[in-house]
């Protein structure tokens, strides 16, 4: 087994939802609320501000702050590093306006030794299985590949594109992108420039099992890719 695929195979066990260090570090289920609307993965560290009598926030892995509307008493811990699946809460107003409140559905403490994504995305190889809004075409489905750090590449179904990528906590961003110029059948450079847009417009990712989700601004859902 190479050092690549035996790292990969940590990360993906990390992320898997039956491993055994799931089992030992179960979630906690908050209930789904009156609420309805797309649930994110937030992974961040819990911080305690003193306005108006104080409050903890959670400041995510990308640099975003948010207040949690339900966060649970023994979570309340300065410093903790936490793990949720939480809603934007945008029909209501937090405390000073200091950040965009989110409903938490369930919450965990961060695995011990949960290793970063930016180290063990580098020398895999993904295949897009899903394009919410777009229907795949099986004999040209679109690649991503990280060869080295900082760096992607891969098949955009028609043309192959190359270029930077910045990873850090579960943020990513591409670009910009450099594209090949090859013309292929209308419904194949369709879905070549769907992918790009949502590659150009990817704010996080996560990994579950075998497959890598990417979140774009814009979208409600994910693109899904299979490793290879």
């Amino acid at each position: 087994m190479t050092r690549v695929t035996a790292s990969l195979t940590l990360f993906l066990a990390a992320c898997a939802s039956g491993g055994a260090g799931r089992e030992s570090n179960p979630w906690e289920e908050l209930g789904h609320g009156e609420q309805s609307g797309p649930v994110f993965h937030l992974g961040g560290t819990v911080r305690h501000v003193e306005l108006e009598g104080g409050l903890f926030v959670i400041d995510a892995a990308d640099g975003t702050r948010y207040v949690p509307t339900n966060l649970p008493t023994e979570y309340q811990q300065d410093g903790l590093a936490l793990e949720a699946e939480a809603r934007r809460r945008d029909d209501m107003a937090s405390i000073a306006m200091v950040a965009p409140l989110v409903e938490l559905v369930r919450i965990r403490k961060a695995p011990a030794g949960t290793p970063s994504g930016a180290a063990y995305l580098v020398g895999t190889t993904w295949q897009l299985e899903d394009l919410p809004g777009t229907a795949l075409a099986d004999s040209v489905a679109p690649t991503l590949e990280f060869p080295a750090e900082g760096q992607a590449a891969g098949s955009a179904s028609c043309n192959r594109f190359s270029g930077p990528v910045t990873v850090a906590g579960d943020s990513v961003t591409f670009g910009p992108l450099a594209v090949t110029r090859m013309a292929c059948p209308e419904a194949v450079m369709r879905q070549e420039s769907a992918y790009l847009e949502a590659l150009g417009k990817a704010e996080r990712f996560r990994v579950e099992g075998p497959f890598l989700y990417i979140y774009s601004a814009g979208r409600e859902k994910p693109l899904r890719l299979l490793h290879r």
